[in-house]
Parts: C-alpha cells; structure tokens; sequence
C-alpha cells in the first residue's frame, strides 16, 4: 500500500475519483444479506431505513434531496421496504398531501441489527486507518466529507431547478 501519511496533493479529477471509488465499494452490490434478523435486505434498502428512523416523519422529497434522487426512485424504494414491513406512512395533520415517513417496530429491530452489523464488519478497516491516523485526522477528513456531501446536494437541487426552468422554456 502506497504510503498514505506522506503529504500528497490532489487535483479536482482525483478527489472525485477516490469519492467515487470509496462510494462504488460501498454500493456495488446489490445482493441482499440477512444483517442478524433472519431475513435478507439490500444495502440501500437498509441505509434508506436509517434515514427514515434517524428522521422519523421524513417525507419524500425530503429524502429525495438527502440522496440526489428522484422522488419517483425514492417511492419505488419505499413501496419495497413498507412491503416488507419495515416502514408506515402517516399522513401530515396540517397537508393531507404530504406523507411522513416511520419506522415499524420490524424497522426499528432491524436498523439496531444493521448498525451493529457495520460497526462489526467495518470495525477493521476503520481500526486499520486508526493506525495509520490520528483521531483528529479522522474527524478532519469526515468533517470535510459532510461538508463537501452538503455542498453536493445544493449543487444538484440547483441544477435539478435549472433543468426545469429549461424544459417549461422549451414548451
């Protein structure tokens, strides 16, 4: 492995190929796994539950500009996990037209599952990159990464709302 303490400068193209790689690992596969409850789910099918049991009453478009996705692949994903039990919908007192987002109890048992099962089978690379950086490294380049992830979902909401100011130009 390539020495990863020595100073080193990246250029704009590099950065966005190691987030790409970094994202890629992480998402490539869509075989579903069981995360210690019995049954199997996708990795996005349980990361999408986090969020909604992170922010219980979530809506879609919530979620939509959380991920850089479409509503209509937000509610695919959604009728997949509420299928399967893991999440309900409520409609808001206040807009009969927005739906909020809970986990059931299933989604709850299983979002504690998944949890530990990634603080478990990530804890060796992560303990692997502890030796190699301090703790205040670790934060730096996290803190780094949240900002650069929020930067990135305002760019797309711009470029969202500018495609379709163009496509109402076009009619």
């Amino acid at each position: 492995m390539e020495d990863c303490r020595k100073f080193k400068s990246y250029n704009d193209v590099e950065m966005i190929d190691i987030i790409h790689q970094v994202a890629t690992l992480y998402i490539a596969t869509k075989v579903p796994k069981d995360y210690g409850t019995g049954d199997t789910y996708t990795s996005v099918e349980v990361h999408m539950l986090k969020r909604i049991v992170d922010k219980p009453g979530i809506t879609v478009t919530e979620l939509a500009v959380e991920t850089a996705k479409t509503k209509g692949a937000i509610s695919q994903m959604l009728k997949k996990i509420e299928e399967k039990g893991l999440i309900r919908r409520e409609h808001s007192a206040d807009n009969e037209n927005k739906c909020l987002l809970y986990a059931t109890e299933k989604g709850r048992e299983l979002d504690q599952a998944h949890r530990l099962y990634d603080e478990v089978n990530s804890a060796e690379t992560i303990d692997q990159v502890r030796m190699l950086f301090t703790e205040e490294e670790m934060n730096t380049a996290f803190r780094v990464l949240e900002a650069w992830l929020a930067l990135r979902r305002q760019v797309h909401q711009k470029r969202l709302k500018q495609k379709r100011l163009d496509s109402r130009k076009k009619t």
